[in-house]
């Protein structure tokens, strides 16, 4: 980083950077660094800096990042672990799949070319990461910045056991404008072609549809993760789930109409924070009649998406979802969808934006044959090559650059 944005410091508070729901391999003693870089003066000015700090076991490699995930992926994670973001067009990204490949409680330092004070607050304060320097590195950066973190003995804070994946929760300004079908389209994009760890919610417990749009049979599994908060473990979550995709797996309750679910706002809490820490994307439907699972979800999540229509019931009824209050994590402002653009006797675009003085962040356009018939089937319209799959990479890529860039 720059010398004005160095002296920045993490919050105490952060999420824990490994993803424990995936499979590891077995544990071994863990070595206490390991660290890579891309260039051979990074590496020997890294050498110079913890000699006689790690002894027996000060290794810097220069590869690139991704020969450092192969690596390591098949060893034992050690208790820091040091990475080079240079040359990744997707930094965020890149440090996703790293998240994938190291044990619980390993310290993450990272270097790289990237010096937007954003980019350090976001991956530091959300991503785990403990520390970042821009490049070139120099002795005293180093030392006034990494060399703390093996002084400490490379244990993160306590408050690290909870990990910090991201939750989005899609809401509609009125019913029918298409809010389950952005919301299952994008949990299946981001899973399928983003290639992340992502859940999808259903937000209606008695008459959800989330399931219907992927064909999955009927289920009580929300519902009964939610009623019994004191059992809310690992195991429990992952019978609860349907797998939709190889990574993409579905949580939804279809109760019977005659009965409300009997849950708590701290059993919502409780299951939020252990699905953001199980997964690396989480995608809630919380539809348009704002149910209070919904709510919660809405309350809870790090990004709100509001779904709307070409009509003036939506402009109106944005700002009343708008002021819906949000937790401190929450994006200070929502992201806007159009969907079904251009339908026959809907507003214009330019007018609508005009109106609300705001931008769509995703324009969907009006595909009367193809979106309902992949509804019917059971199979994701985004699958399909074409206006509606761009809408919806529009979309990802909208809620990647607001989460992970303020």
């Amino acid at each position: 980083m720059p010398d004005d944005s160095r002296t920045l410091t993490a919050p105490p508070e952060r999420p824990s950077f490994a993803m424990p729901a995936l499979p590891r391999p077995a544990l071994g003693k863990r070595e206490t660094f390991i660290g890579f870089v891309r260039d051979e003066a990074s590496a020997a000015l890294l050498h110079e800096c913890l000699a006689g700090r790690i002894p027996n076991d000060n290794r810097v490699h220069v590869v690139d990042f991704r020969a450092s995930l192969e690596i390591l992926a098949a060893m034992t994670t050690p208790e820091v672990v040091l990475v080079d973001l240079s040359g990744e067009a997707q930094p965020v990204n890149a440090i996703m799949d790293l998240a994938e490949m190291v044990e619980e409680g390993t310290v993450v330092l990272a270097v790289g070319e990237h010096q937007s004070i954003n980019f350090y607050r976001t991956v530091t304060k959300g991503m785990g990461v403990r520390e970042y320097l821009q490049k070139p590195l120099t002795s005293e950066a180093v030392a006034r910045n990494f060399l703390p973190c093996f002084a400490a003995g490379g244990a993160p804070p306590a408050a690290a056991q909870a990990r910090g994946g991201r939750m989005a929760a899609v809401a509609g300004t009125r019913g029918g404008v298409g809010t389950t079908t952005i919301a299952v389209n994008l949990a299946w994009y981001i899973a399928t072609e983003l290639r992340r760890h992502t859940t999808l919610l259903d937000g209606a417990l008695n008459n959800g549809t989330v399931g219907l749009h992927l064909n999955l049979p009927p289920s009580r599994g929300l519902t009964a993760v939610l009623e019994a908060p004191e059992r809310v473990d690992g195991l429990l979550l992952e019978r609860s789930m349907q797998d939709a995709a190889d990574r993409l797996h579905v949580l939804a309750g279809m109760e019977e109409l005659e009965r409300n679910a009997a849950f708590s706002a701290e059993s919502a809490v409780k299951f939020i924070q252990l699905i953001r820490g199980r997964y690396n994307f989480a995608v809630a439907d919380a539809g348009a009649r704002l149910e209070p699972f919904a709510r919660d979800l809405l309350f809870n999540a790090q990004q709100r998406i509001i779904v709307m229509d070409p009509s003036m019931i939506s402009v109106r009824n944005l700002e009343r979802l708008a002021t819906l209050p949000g937790g401190s994590a929450q994006a200070p402002r929502p992201l806007l969808v159009l969907n079904r653009a251009g339908a026959p006797g809907g507003l214009a675009q330019s007018y609508m934006e005009q109106t609300m003085g705001l931008r769509f962040d995703a324009v969907i356009p009006d595909l009367p044959r193809i979106v309902p018939r992949s509804t019917q089937l059971g199979t994701p319209a985004a699958a399909l090559r074409g206006p509606f799959r761009d809408g919806i990479a529009a979309l990802a890529k909208a809620v990647g650059e607001v989460h992970f860039s303020g």
